[in-house]
C-alpha cells in the first residue's frame, strides 16, 4: 500500500522533512565518528594503564622465567633451579592481576570486539604454563623446545599490546604501532639472552638452532634500525642514546664474537658473567625506553583527543545550529505556502458551496441580480506576485466569470421555462376547446361506429392533455388540473388507467374505500399515469400490468406491476436515486427518462414516495406510497383532508339503469346543465356525467375490472367480450377526461364540461 500525504500541508512538511532529515542523519553520523573518536584517543592512556602495563609486566617477567628454564634444561639441572622457582611465582602473581582485570572490567577501560579477543588469546596461552613448567622441572624437553613454547606464551601479549594501540588514523595511531615494534625488539633481545646463555651452560648449538640465534640478533638490529627515525624526539634521542652507548657497544661486541666462532664453540668465549651484567643493563634500558615511548603516546592521544573533542564540539554546535535555522526557515517558509494555499482553498469551497448556490438560490427565488455587484461583494484573493499569487488572481477572474454564469444561466433558464409554460399553455386552450368540440359531437352522434371512432379521437386528446401538463411540470408549474372534493383511490387509479394507450392491458384490481384529497388528485393522477404508461411500454404487447392498492402503516400503497424484461440491479438503483433527486433537482433529465423526472417531480410536490423493484415475474414493480396526510376516509359524508372523518356513513348507490340519480362524489360536476335522463342500461339520453356514473355503476355491478378469484358484486350475469371491452372504453374515457377537475389557466369553462 502507498502511503500519500492527504493534505497540502503534509505534502509541505514531507518535502522539507526529507532533506532535513538527511542533513541532519549526516550531522548525527558525523558528530558520532568524531566524538567516538576523541574517546578513542582519550582512552588510549587509561586503556593501556589498566590492560596493557600488566601485560607488559607479566611478558618481563616470562622473559625472565624463560631464560632460567632454558638455562635450567640446558645446564641439566644444575643450574638456576631457585632462582627458576621464584620467578615463576613472580609470573603467576603478575598473572592473577591480568586474569582480574579480564574478569572486572573498570570504567572508561572498555575493551572492543578484537581487544576483548587478544585478552583471550593471551590467557588461554597462559594455560599452557603448568605443563610447560612440569615439562621443564624434569627436563624431559631440549632447551630450544623450552624456548619456543614460552615465546607461544609471550607472543600474545604483543598482540594485545598492539590491539591497545590501534587506532583509525593520526599520528598517535603511527607512535604506538612504532611504540609495540619497540617492545618486540626487547623481545628478541630477551630470545638472544636465553639462546646465549643455553649454550654458555648446556651443549653446543646446532646449526638449527645457530641460524635461529643469529637471525634473532639480525632481526632486532632491523627492527631498531626501522623504528628509530619514526619515533618521537624524546623516544628517538633516548635508543639513539642507547645505540651510542657503552651497554650498546659492549652488546654488538660480544655479538661479534659469538658470530665469528664455531657453531660448536658460541658463547665460550664470551664471559658469562661479563654478558649476563650488559645483557640486564640492555633489557632494563630498552624496556625504560619502551615504557617512556607508550607515556609520550599516551599523553599525545589525550592531547589529541581533547581537541578534537573541542573542535568536534564547536562543528557540532556549529552544524546543530545551522540545521534548526533550516528547520525554522523550512518551516516558516513551508507554513506561509500552506497558509496562502489553504486561503485559496476555503475560498474556493466558499464560492462552490455558499456564494454560488446562494446566487442560485436568490436567482430562483425570483430576485434580480447584477453580476457585477455579486461578484464585487465577494473579498478578491491577494497571495502576492509569485504563482500562488497568480493563482489567486486568476481564481479572482473565475469567481466573477462563474457569478455570471450563474446568472446568465438562471436567465437562460427562465426564458426556457417560460417558452415551456406558453407552450403548455396554448396547447391546452386548444385540447380543452377539442374535447368540448368531441362533446358535442358525440352527443349529436347515433351511429355506434361513429361513436368509436369518436372516443378514440377524445382518448388520444386525453393523453395529450397529459403530455401539456407534463410542459408544464417540467418548467416548475403545477398541472392545470385541479379537484376540490377527495376522490377515491380506485377512481382515481382507473382514471389514471385512461389515460395511457394501452389502457386495455392494465387490470384494476379492487381496493379499500380510501379517498384522496382533492388538492393531491391532479398530481397523484398524473403521477400513476406516467408509472401505467411506462409499464405498458416497457412489456410485451400480450401481458397483462396489474395495478393493486391496500392501506399499509401511516398511508396507502398503490403497486404498479408489469410483466416485462425487468431492469437490472444497478440501473434500478439508478432510477431510485433520479426518483429522489428529481423533486430537489433543477436539472433537466435526458430526454429518455422524462416519466421518471415528472414522476418524481409529482411526488415530491405531495410528500408521496414512490420506489422501483423487481417484480413476481421478472418485471417491475412500480410502490407508490401515499402518506395519511393526503388521505381522507370514504365512508362519510362530510369529509376534510388530513384523515379526520366526520359522521361516517355508507356512500350512495350508484344510479340504477333507466333512472337518473345522485352521481358518486368524485365525479359530482360542479356547475352545467343537467339534461332530462333516458331510459335504457347505458344511459342514452343523460347528461354526459351521469351516463359516465352509469357505466361507473355497471362495472361495479358486473365485475368486469375484477382479477381473477375476486368476489362479483351486484348483477352475477356474465357479459360478452363485445360489450365488456365497449364498456371498458366507455368508463377509461369518461373517468380520464376528468370533467370534474377545474379548467386549465387561460380557457373559459363552455357548457356542463367546463373543467
Amino acid at each position: 500500500m502507498r502511503l500519500r500525504p492527504r493534505t497540502i500541508r503534509t505534502q509541505l512538511v514531507a518535502l522539507l522533512l526529507v532533506p532535513l532529515l538527511s542533513l541532519a542523519g549526516l550531522w548525527t553520523y558525523s558528530t558520532f565518528t568524531s566524538v567516538r573518536g576523541a574517546f578513542a584517543l582519550l582512552g588510549i592512556a587509561e586503556t593501556y594503564r589498566y590492560y596493557g602495563a600488566p601485560a607488559d609486566d607479566l611478558g618481563r617477567a616470562l622473559q625472565v622465567e624463560r631464560r632460567l628454564a632454558v638455562t635450567y634444561v640446558a645446564s641439566g639441572g644444575a643450574t638456576g633451579g631457585s632462582e627458576l622457582k621464584q620467578a615463576e611465582r613472580t609470573t603467576d602473581r603478575l598473572l592473577t592481576i591480568v586474569r582480574e582485570h579480564a574478569r572486572a572490567q573498570a570504567r572508561g577501560t572498555e575493551l572492543n570486539l578484537a581487544q576483548r579477543q587478544r585478552l583471550t588469546e593471551l590467557l588461554t596461552a597462559a594455560n599452557d604454563l603448568a605443563p610447560l613448567r612440569e615439562d621443564a622441572g624434569r627436563r624431559d624437553i631440549a632447551w630450544s623446545m623450552a624456548l619456543h613454547r614460552y615465546s607461544a606464551v609471550i607472543d600474545p601479549i604483543f598482540r594485545l599490546l598492539g590491539s591497545l594501540a590501534t587506532l583509525r588514523s593520526g599520528e598517535a595511531a603511527r607512535q604506538g604501532g612504532l611504540v609495540v615494534d619497540l617492545a618486540r625488539a626487547r623481545e628478541l633481545l630477551s630470545r638472544e639472552d636465553a639462546m646465549l646463555t643455553a649454550a654458555q651452560v648446556g651443549p653446543p648449538m646446532t646449526p638449527v638452532q645457530y641460524r635461529e640465534f643469529v637471525g634473532t640478533i639480525d632481526g632486532r638490529k632491523l627492527l631498531h634500525a626501522i623504528v628509530d627515525p619514526e619515533l618521537t624526539k624524546a623516544a628517538k634521542e633516548s635508543l639513539d642514546e642507547f645505540a651510542g652507548g657503552s651497554v650498546a657497544w659492549t652488546l654488538d661486541s660480544m655479538e661479534s664474537t659469538a658470530r665469528a666462532a664455531e657453531i660448536g664453540d658460541v658463547g665460550l668465549g664470551i664471559s658469562r658473567d661479563r654478558w649476563r651484567q650488559n645483557a640486564d643493563r640492555a633489557l632494563t634500558e630498552l624496556g625504560d625506553i619502551n615504557l617512556a615511548a607508550a607515556r609520550e603516546v599516551g599523553e599525545q592521544a589525550h592531547d589529541d583527543g581533547m581537541g578534537v573533542l573541542v573542535r568536534t564540539g564547536a562543528v557540532s554546535c556549529a552544524g546543530l545550529f545551522f540545521v534548526v535555522l533550516s528547520l525554522v526557515v523550512s518551516l516558516l517558509i513551508g507554513r506561509n505556502i500552506a497558509r496562502r494555499l489553504t486561503l485559496l482553498r476555503n475560498q474556493a469551497l466558499e464560492l462552490s458551496g455558499k456564494r454560488l448556490p446562494e446566487v442560485l438560490r436568490r436567482l430562483r427565488a425570483g430576485e434580480e441580480l447584477d453580476a457585477a455587484a455579486v461578484a464585487r461583494a465577494a473579498p478578491d484573493l491577494s497571495l502576492g506576485t509569485d504563482e500562488i499569487g497568480q493563482v489567486g488572481r486568476a481564481f479572482n477572474n473565475a469567481q466573477r466569470a462563474a457569478v455570471q454564469a450563474a446568472v446568465d444561466q438562471e436567465r437562460l433558464r427562465r426564458g426556457v421555462s417560460a417558452v415551456f409554460t406558453t407552450l403548455a399553455r396554448r396547447s391546452q386552450v386548444l385540447l380543452h376547446r377539442q374535447l368540448t368540440l368531441l362533446d358535442a359531437m358525440e352527443r349529436r352522434s347515433a351511429d355506434p361506429a361513429d361513436l368509436d371512432d369518436l372516443f378514440r379521437v377524445d382518448h388520444i386528446a386525453v393523453r395529450m392533455r397529459r403530455h401539456a401538463e407534463g410542459l408544464l411540470i417540467l418548467s416548475g408549474n403545477a398541472p392545470g388540473r385541479a379537484w376540490r372534493r377527495p376522490v377515491r383511490l380506485a377512481e382515481v387509479a382507473r382514471a389514471a388507467v385512461g389515460e395511457v394507450e394501452h389502457y386495455q392491458r392494465v387490470s384494476v384490481r379492487r381496493m379499500p374505500r380510501v379517498a384522496l384529497a382533492g388538492p393531491a388528485v391532479a398530481d397523484v393522477l398524473h403521477l400513476l399515469a406516467e408509472l401505467v404508461d411506462n409499464a405498458t411500454a416497457f412489456s410485451p404487447p400480450d401481458s397483462k400490468v396489474e395495478v393493486r392498492g391496500e392501506v399499509v402503516a401511516g398511508g396507502y400503497v398503490l403497486e404498479v406491476e408489469d410483466r416485462g424484461l425487468g431492469m437490472s440491479a444497478q440501473r434500478l438503483a439508478e432510477a431510485n436515486n433520479e426518483l429522489g433527486e428529481a423533486g430537489a433537482g433543477t436539472e433537466l433529465p435526458e430526454t429518455d427518462r422524462l416519466g421518471l423526472f415528472t414522476v418524481g417531480r409529482l411526488a415530491a410536490r405531495q410528500g408521496v414516495r414512490v420506489t422501483l423493484r423487481r417484480g413476481r415475474f421478472d418485471g417491475t414493480v412500480a410502490v407508490v406510497f401515499i402518506p395519511q396526510s393526503v388521505l381522507v376516509d370514504a365512508s362519510g359524508e362530510d369529509v376534510e383532508t388530513g384523515g379526520q372523518v366526520l359522521r361516517p356513513r355508507a356512500l350512495p348507490e350508484p344510479p340504477a339503469p333507466g333512472r337518473a340519480g345522485a352521481e358518486p362524489r368524485a365525479l359530482m360536476p360542479r356547475r352545467g346543465p343537467t339534461r332530462p335522463r333516458e331510459e335504457g342500461r347505458t344511459g342514452a339520453g343523460l347528461p354526459k356525467r351521469q351516463r359516465q356514473a352509469t357505466l361507473v355503476a355497471q362495472l361495479r355491478d358486473d365485475g368486469v375490472h375484477q382479477s381473477p378469484g375476486e368476489p362479483h358484486g351486484g348483477d352475477e350475469r356474465e357479459r360478452s367480450p363485445e360489450e365488456a371491452r365497449s364498456t371498458i372504453r366507455a368508463f377509461a374515457r369518461g373517468l380520464a377526461r376528468g370533467r370534474d377537475a377545474v379548467a386549465p389557466q387561460g380557457t373559459a369553462e363552455n357548457g356542463e364540461d367546463g373543467g
